[in-house]
Order: structure tokens, then sequence, then C-alpha cells
């Protein structure tokens, strides 16, 4: 679909779909339609940071006082990052890993989940990044 103007609006309504669930599911879904890996040159920058902003404000209140789940951490770190935050970005992607040494969950989904954090992490602070005995260098630069 390359009708921006129709899409944004298809967007801004999903995005306000989720806050009005104000279910983590959803609003995770909408940030990931705003701040996913994909061109956003077409989409208006300005609401585009608002509504990321709502999104992630609405996700972190879910959680006050535990940690997000590993791909909510992702989600909300990437529009900090974007958004110029990157030190809260890096916050949430250590607090996520550490959730993840007390998550009881298979050693398999464990582990790429780590992997995924860690590579975002190397991305984020520019430095290799270790976790236990997981190490990750940051991406090499073209």
């Amino acid at each position: 679909m390359r009708d921006m103007d129709a899409g944004w609006i298809a967007l801004a309504q999903f995005a306000r779909d989720a806050i009005e669930r104000n279910s983590e599911d959803w609003l995770v879904e909408a940030l990931e339609q705003l701040f996913g890996w994909y061109d956003y040159s077409g989409l208006p920058t300005l609401e585009r940071f608002s509504m990321g902003k709502e999104l992630s404000e609405r996700i972190l209140r879910l959680y006050q006082q535990q940690a997000l789940s590993p791909d909510s951490s992702l989600s909300v770190a990437l529009y900090y990052h974007e958004s110029g935050d990157n030190g809260r970005a890096v916050d949430l992607l250590e607090q996520a890993l550490r959730f993840l040494d007390g998550a009881s969950l298979p050693e398999v989904e464990k582990h790429e989940q780590m992997a995924q954090l860690l590579h975002t992490l190397a991305e984020y602070k520019g430095e290799q990044v270790c976790h236990g005995k997981h190490c990750v260098p940051p991406p090499k630069q073209p």
C-alpha cells in the first residue's frame, strides 16, 4: 500500500483503539507499527512521535512496579532511542535482561530474547555489551 494518507489514517485509528483497550498486546503492536523496522519517511513526524510517546507511557504505566516483558521493552526502547532519549532506551533494555534472568521460560526462548536484547543494547551503546556469559560486539559501522 503506497497511499500514505489512507495508511496514516488507519494507523492513527489503530493507535487510538490500542489506547482505548489499554491492553499490552495492542499497545505494543501499535508502537511497533509506528517504530518498527519500516520506512517511515512518508508519515507525519510530529504526529508519529506524539502517538509513540502516548503508547510508550501507557505501556510503562501498566508495569509501574515491575519490569516490562522483553518484547515490550524492545518496542518502547526503540521509541525512546528514535526520539533521542537513548539513556532511557538503554535502561529499559538492561531492565529486560534482568527480568529474563528470573523468568521461567524455555531455555531456547530465553536465549533468543536475550540475544535480541543484547544486539539492540550493543547498537544503542555503540560498544560491546555482556550479560552473564553472553557478550555481543557493537554492529560494524559501514
